[in-house]
């Protein structure tokens, strides 16, 4: 599962699900939205990781599957979702483009993993140019903000704390569980706000709940539980940077939305942005070569080496995708 294609994945399919989700808001609340997305999407891979006789998690991994699913998927996306009901999806994406900014200070009092220069340029890159594109008119819904905020610091936390995690090797198997907690949490949450009560199915808002089951659950979020294997978080986090650009220009292809110099402005800035982010020297590394992390036991494992930039390998097909965002 190449890094390009996984990260294409994620820039492009998260990208898209602000527009689907704010379809499917039309007839179902946030909540049950995504408690629904994430507990059939979650159901699926799990019978697809059971007919593949992938072993069963632990119980550790379970509870380590459950905080996840707590802080990223329910917290993170079902914060988002909630948020657009008053918010617009680029104001929303906005703040959730804060993700990169929380990983890199997780990892920095997690990990002491110092923030170089090149980063903290590329994060500050990336923020201008989301803030050029979806430059906020007026005020807005504090608890909203508040909420949206609030999600993205919990997915970068949760990011971070992905790479310490006891999680099972398949990374298949590990998603189906956060989202199947994910879905349990954000179902208790919605049977109490009284949103069960507020539905009324039309066929966008179907379609649309198809869509996020599919491809913003499964093949993005699978994507991305990969790449926090593979690559640093703040790698894997860059997507915050390019999911707003990825909704600007599918209104203006779809919804006839003005497509001007700022959001030309401001898809330079982010691509300069991820390219700091993604190109920076990696974290120490051992004199053997490989990346070390601690266990959650204590002991250290040795981890493979981050993939070189794309332009340095022989190939970069696309992944093979059998997530979000």
């Amino acid at each position: 599962m190449p890094v390009f294609g996984s990260l294409l994945i994620v820039y492009v399919v998260w990208g898209s699900t602000y527009l689907a989700q704010k379809v499917g808001l039309a007839g179902i609340p946030p909540l049950t939205l995504n408690a629904t997305r994430f507990l059939i999407a979650g159901a699926l891979l799990f019978a697809y990781c059971r007919l593949r006789r992938v072993p069963m998690p632990k119980r550790r991994e379970w509870r380590a599957g459950a905080i996840q699913g707590l802080l990223l998927p329910a917290a993170g996306t079902g914060g988002a979702a909630w948020a657009e009901q008053t918010l617009t999806s680029g104001i929303t994406a906005l703040f959730l483009a804060t993700i990169p900014l929380w990983i890199v200070l997780g990892r920095r009092f997690a990990d002491r993993e110092p923030i170089t220069w090149p980063v903290a340029l590329g994060i500050a890159a990336g923020i201008a140019g989301v803030v050029v594109l979806a430059r906020p008119h007026g005020g807005g819904d504090t608890l909203a903000i508040a909420v949206a905020l609030t999600g993205a610091l919990c997915w970068g936390l949760g990011s971070v704390y992905a790479q310490h995690a006891p999680r099972p090797q398949s990374a298949l198997l590990a998603s189906a569980i956060e989202m199947l907690c994910a879905g349990a949490i954000l179902t208790v949450l919605a049977t109490a706000s009284g949103e069960l009560g507020r539905i009324h199915l039309q066929p966008r808002a179907l379609l649309a709940l198809a869509y996020l089951v599919v491809f913003g659950s499964i093949v993005a979020y699978t994507a991305y539980t990969w790449l926090l294997d593979h690559v640093a978080a703040r790698i894997a986090g860059t997507y915050a940077f390019v999911n707003p650009v990825v909704a600007v220009l599918l209104g203006a292809w779809l919804l006839h939305e003005p497509l001007g110099g700022r959001v030309l402005l401001s898809t330079a800035m982010i691509a300069a942005g991820v390219a700091l982010i993604v190109l920076a020297p990696a974290r120490t590394v051992s004199r053997a070569g490989a990346e070390r992390s601690p266990r959650p036991d204590g002991r250290t494992v040795r981890l493979r080496q981050p993939d070189p930039p794309v332009g340095d390998r022989p190939s970069a097909a696309p992944m093979d995708a059998s997530r979000a965002g």
